[in-house]
């Protein structure tokens, strides 16, 4: 098993952040950039496939998992992520990297390309959308009903009753390890058929551990945020992942994207649902080698 080296940086604000650091090879360093359903956890089965021939960097959101509190007030703005993805670069001493999101980190990607495109060499989009996700969330599902436009003042009066949560944390945790929820989860039909139990039960565990004031307050701040005039604009090699069962960020929106970005391609996965990387690694790795080697110029080597 590839070791995952945890570390401190502060970033510019303060903030202190968990970083992680593994895997070497002659490949381009890959980023992850997390969904807030998990953090480096949910990529191991990546990289074990990738960190033979890849440096592999990540981090923790300001406020969530092993990351401490904004030191400066409650700034959990995408673009405080972004600010926090350069420190992480800088840290490392990483000129350009392939960009890797997964759900929020999509998001996160694509500002960061706003800001500093000579970074990226690449970007690879799985599971995610563009923006203003509560627009498009459970679309298949809700269709146009007349509760989509006020899904942004739930969330937030979500997030003013946060604390009330806290207490009901430890219960939430026992919940997750029943595998209770997760069966409700594909009952609903949120989680497929071929997700990892024992993968996706510890992440269930680590986010119903969350502080939750701080991981709405995230949350809310990824809904407000929109990068769609950036779109025709996006001039690196991009690869887009998304599953055809996909209730948080519907496959409507990867086909968009796909369309408005002029050297995007797309993976379609039929039966696969927000967490596609849990239920199909093998198709998505194979994917993302082919990717690297066509698009970047990158092939393993026989060994």
């Amino acid at each position: 098993m590839i070791p995952i080296h945890e570390s401190r940086i502060s970033a510019r604000d303060g903030t202190q952040l968990a970083v992680y650091e593994c895997g070497a090879g002659p490949g381009p360093v890959l980023m992850l950039a997390n969904g807030l359903g998990g953090n480096i956890d949910a990529w191991r089965y990546f990289i074990e496939d990738f960190g033979t021939h890849h440096r592999i960097l990540s981090w923790d959101y300001r406020g969530l998992y092993h990351s401490g509190p904004c030191a400066s007030g409650s700034d959990y703005t995408v673009q405080a992520q972004v600010d926090d993805l350069r420190a992480v670069l800088d840290h490392f001493g990483v000129d350009q990297t392939v960009l890797i999101g997964w759900s929020m980190g999509v998001q996160v990607v694509f500002e960061f390309y706003r800001h500093q495109a000579d970074r990226v060499l690449g970007l690879v989009l799985v599971n995610g959308t563009y923006g203003k996700p509560f627009a498009t969330a459970f679309a298949p599902v809700l269709g146009k009903s007349p509760v989509v436009p006020y899904i942004p003042a739930i969330m937030r009066a979500l997030q003013s009753i946060a604390p009330l949560a806290e207490p009901l944390q430890p219960v939430a945790r026992r919940l997750a390890r029943t595998r209770a929820a997760l069966r409700t989860l594909r009952l609903v039909g949120l989680v497929g058929d071929t997700l990892d139990e024992e993968m996706f039960v510890t992440l269930a565990e680590q986010v119903a551990m969350l502080h939750m004031p701080r991981y709405m307050a995230t949350l809310n701040a990824l809904g407000e945020h929109c990068t769609a005039a950036l779109l025709p604009f996006v001039d690196r090699p991009t690869l887009i992942v998304s599953g055809d069962r996909d209730l948080f960020t519907p496959i409507s929106q990867s086909r968009e994207m796909a369309a408005r970005i002029p050297k995007a391609e797309l993976l379609e996965i039929a039966g696969g649902s927000h967490y596609t990387p849990l239920e199909f690694p093998g198709l998505i790795h194979g994917r993302v080698q082919r990717f690297l080697k066509e698009r970047l110029g990158f092939e393993r080597s026989a060994g």
